[in-house]
């Protein structure tokens, strides 16, 4: 089976304040919550549904890339991550731009703060994925409100998306002429980590409690 022309970019260099530290290495169950993205992510790409990987994470976190070379998803390192997700977000998308994956069509933009991340919802972003539409992501059945992801962008939107700023996000592209979005509704919902609290209450959401 030969991979989609997809790669992954994990956004995982956030400065956590309202987590009050390093959130991406909080312990869920024993692991980092890092870890749970960057190992589905993996297996996407073992399995044939992505063709590459990279992680974007903060100069002070070791332990990310770490986590990362041990399953050969590529770490890039944010010099300044105060600068917001958009810098990172630049980063991936520069690093998925390089020679030796070419020619990748789509990026598959991955919150490194979303542990609960599903592979059946990569597979059907992957499997909406058309050279007609620009922007796929899902609309989760518990979340409606929220902007969904991970989200999967054409590659003729990579430069337009490195003129974000700050923690301008995807939905800024609603607002852009002629880009065509898609979403695929799915049930259940993939929670940010943003507090203790949300941490406190992934087995809740996992259905684990």
């Amino acid at each position: 089976m030969n991979p989609a022309p997809v790669g992954a970019v994990v956004l995982a260099a956030g400065l956590g304040r309202r987590f009050g530290s390093a959130k991406m290495l909080a312990e869920w169950r024993g692991r980092p919550i890092v870890s749970y993205v960057l190992e589905t992510i993996a297996a996407a790409r073992d399995d044939g549904i992505l063709s590459a990987g990279v992680v974007v994470h903060r100069p002070d976190d070791i332990e990310t890339p770490r986590l990362a070379r041990e399953i050969g998803i590529e770490p890039h390192l944010n010099t300044r991550p105060s600068q917001g997700m958009a810098s990172s977000l630049r980063l991936g998308l520069n690093a998925l731009a390089s020679e030796r994956w070419q020619p990748l069509e789509g990026a598959l933009v991955v919150m490194g703060d979303q542990p609960l991340l599903r592979r059946d919802v990569i597979d059907r972003l992957i499997a909406a994925f058309s050279p007609s539409m620009d922007l796929v992501r899902p609309e989760y059945a518990d979340a409606p409100e929220e902007p969904g992801h991970p989200v999967l962008v054409h590659r003729r939107l990579w430069d337009r998306a490195r003129s974000l700023t700050g923690d301008q996000g995807f939905r800024v592209f609603a607002t852009w002429n002629n880009v065509r979005e898609g979403t695929i509704r799915v049930d259940g919902a993939n929670p940010d980590v943003d507090t203790p609290e949300d941490l406190a209450g992934l087995d809740d959401q996992a259905g684990l409690s």
